[in-house]
């Protein structure tokens, strides 16, 4: 099939991708709306039974959108407050802190609008862009310090999906949104890569040690990640 979108039932708009290179169907939510990523040459009726069964997959995992006037975001180790304010109604107005930092909706928007949603969103990402230095770096040294593994260096990335990466040159890198995290799963990921300075790829012998930094917890912990709501559309 070509690239395009297909209604479903309960998904609603699926935008479909088609990828040259690719072997296998693959589905994300991408600003508040699922995308598939699929083979060249898939049959419209094939695509539509895959995505009837990665359906409860999605739903699970769907991100919440929409936010509401007085909200507070509680993460692992700052909370988020969503609030109104008149004093500039057209704006959307952020201040970054640690351990609370705020985002204040100016009047003139509409809380029920997905576009609401979006900029609220993006405020949030900003916020915790400036917030992830101070909170992720200085818990990683923590842990690492724990552990007595320490890699070359620490660095925040942008991406949102990839939440770590361990280099060979052994820099680790931690994006940003980890700070939406609960703080035990934000830890799971810096354990992740701190695993990486002794295994590079996920061999047994990885997931053996990084099960014994995170006692035994491992495979509960990245069920957790896999299927956490984030507060924010990841992109």
């Amino acid at each position: 099939m070509a690239a395009g979108v297909i209604e479903h039932e309960v998904l609603g708009t699926v935008t479909v991708n088609v990828r040259q290179h690719s072997r296998h169907v693959s589905a994300r939510w991408k600003n508040g709306a699922v995308s598939v990523n699929v083979p060249q040459g898939i049959r419209v009726s094939e695509l539509r039974r895959i995505i009837d069964n990665l359906t409860p997959r999605l739903m699970a995992t769907r991100p919440e959108v929409r936010y509401h006037d007085g909200q507070e975001i509680v993460c692992g180790y700052v909370s988020f407050v969503i609030k109104g304010q008149n004093f500039a109604p057209d704006k959307i107005l952020g201040t970054a802190g640690v351990p609370v930092s705020a985002v204040e909706v100016g009047s003139n928007w509409d809380w029920d609008f997905d576009s609401t949603s979006r900029q609220i969103s993006d405020m949030l990402c900003k916020i915790a862009r400036k917030v992830a230095p101070e909170v992720l770096i200085g818990r990683a040294k923590e842990i690492s310090r724990q552990i007595g593994r320490q890699p070359v260096g620490w660095t925040i990335s942008s991406g949102h999906r990839t939440l770590g990466h361990c280099s060979g040159d052994g820099i680790i890198a931690l994006s940003y949104v980890l700070v939406f995290l609960p703080a035990e799963l934000s830890d799971y990921v810096i354990y992740h890569e701190l695993a990486h300075l002794s295994e590079m790829n996920h061999s047994e012998r990885f997931h053996k040690l990084l099960n014994s930094y995170l006692g035994g917890r491992e495979r509960e912990l990245r069920h957790a990640l896999n299927t956490f709501r984030w507060p924010v559309l990841r992109k």
